[in-house]
């Protein structure tokens, strides 16, 4: 099959090979280039937004732990702690609390917990420790039940919580948390004056075709308030292990890229802080895990929404954003906040974002042209050069 040449490339002479594959090659560019100028704005643009966050800011208060209100002694009778009979168990109560139980294999999955009836108001911003080993091969968890000073029944647990669904090590294990975060993310409407938590459960549970023997013992279960110290600047000195910075309002989780936070920090020689933003009790962005420099107490701290992994300790205002500085290991003795500015991505649609029928044949003929049209020409074009040649 002969290929026709167009009648204005049949009479084109060239000079020599080299200036006809100079010619040639700049209409492949060109042809190769015309489709981001013609086609271009068919996708949206993103760009970044800044806010300063110092121009948000409410009130800051070091926060720490109070003398224990409440803990368990795990000398009582067996009969405080209650446990469901199937399948069969043994609970022993002396020193510690011990819930052992024999699953049988099965297709399904199997639990079994243990509970007791408590009084814990929240109102106290309650902080709870718990030590536990419980045997490998089993997850386990804790859930918290309450009621509203009306006296209506909630649950302040969640699937996703760090508290639920943790796998058996064999080893002691200390988790802490804070109730009153626990009880928000479920309840964001729930009022806390007044409301209490009524009720603790444990609970030990096997996937299918897990059987076997396993335990759960719990060696410490105790309830410390939360302390707060205000702050009257952007500097606080004292001993704490959680700083907040409260914002006046919240921050939309949609879209945020990074958050940088410029401060001034000291501590005990074994500190070691991570830094969250949230929004009410959900974290919005999350940093690594900082120590004291040794040349310089200024650390410029990245945030971002990809590094959320953990929760804070203590809880910032549920009613907007703040941010919270967390100490996993030591004290905080001097804290001064120089600087945040909080990075959204913002998607602008392109004007032909939206093809209509128009834009849409058109399209289709640019492609058409750019992807089957221009490059045949130019594959004759170099056949027709070579040709002449020989």
């Amino acid at each position: 099959m002969k290929i026709a040449i167009p009648p204005i490339l049949k009479n084109f002479r060239f000079r020599s090979k080299s200036f006809r594959l100079y010619w040639i090659l700049l209409l492949l560019v060109l042809s190769l280039a015309m489709p981001a100028i013609f086609l271009r704005g068919t996708l949206p643009q993103h760009t970044a937004t800044q806010i300063d966050g110092l121009a948000e800011f409410a009130s800051m208060q070091g926060a720490s732990l109070g003398p224990v209100i409440w803990s368990e002694s795990f000398n009582n009778t067996p009969s405080v702690w209650s446990a469901p009979t199937n399948p069969p168990s043994v609970l022993s109560v002396s020193g510690s609390l011990k819930l052992s139980v024999a699953f049988p294999s099965s297709s399904k999955a199997q639990a079994i917990s243990v509970s007791r009836n408590v009084n814990w108001p929240l109102n106290q911003t309650p902080i709870i420790t718990i030590t536990a080993r419980v045997s490998t091969g089993v997850s386990y968890g804790v859930r918290f039940f309450g009621v509203t000073a009306s006296n209506t029944s909630f649950a302040a647990w969640r699937e996703g919580s760090p508290l639920q669904h943790r796998p058996g090590l064999g080893t002691l294990e200390t988790v802490s948390a804070n109730l009153v975060t626990e009880t928000f993310l479920v309840n964001p409407k729930l009022l806390i004056t007044g409301a209490r938590i009524t009720e603790v459960l444990f609970y030990i549970e096997a996937a299918p075709f897990t059987s076997g023997s396993f335990s759960l013992t719990l060696y410490d279960l105790h309830l410390n308030p939360t302390i707060t110290t205000p702050a009257h600047s952007l500097e606080l000195n004292g001993n704490f292990t959680g700083l907040i910075a409260n914002l006046k309002s919240s921050v939309s989780s949609q879209g945020v890229f990074q958050v940088f936070v410029g401060l001034d920090i000291k501590g005990s020689s074994d500190l070691s802080y991570t830094l969250y933003l949230t929004r009410g009790a959900s974290i919005v962005a999350q940093g690594y895990t900082y120590v004291p420099k040794l040349a310089t107490t200024y650390e410029l701290a990245l945030m971002s929404p990809s590094l959320v992994n953990s929760s804070p300790l203590f809880a910032g205002n549920l009613a907007s954003s703040s941010l919270i500085v967390s100490a996993w290991k030591g004290e905080i003795s001097f804290f001064r906040l120089d600087s945040v500015d909080i990075r959204f991505l913002t998607t602008t649609p392109a004007p032909s974002a939206a093809l209509s029928t128009a834009n849409y044949n058109s399209l289709v003929f640019y492609y058409f042209v750019f992807l089957f049209v221009i490059p045949s020409s130019t594959i004759v074009l170099l056949i027709k050069v070579f040709r002449d040649e020989d």
